[in-house]
């Protein structure tokens, strides 16, 4: 089961991380003029899903037999 967690971890991790980093990337290194809306959007989406990889580590309640 903890090897699932990992997995699901990565899933939502990476594409998250990358989220938050896109609009960074886009506006300083390359010089594109993101609108507002959209840099929020993209942010928000990205911070979501990092607080989602958070969620899959933490442990599940047992079940009582």
């Amino acid at each position: 089961m903890r090897q699932r967690a990992n997995q699901l971890w990565l899933i939502f991790f990476l594409p998250g991380t990358t989220l938050v980093l896109i609009p960074f990337v886009l506006t300083r290194v390359f010089g594109l003029a993101l609108s507002e809306t959209t840099s929020s959007i993209v942010g928000g989406t990205g911070l979501l899903l990092l607080f989602l990889s958070l969620f899959t580590q933490l442990p599940l309640p047992r079940r009582r037999n």
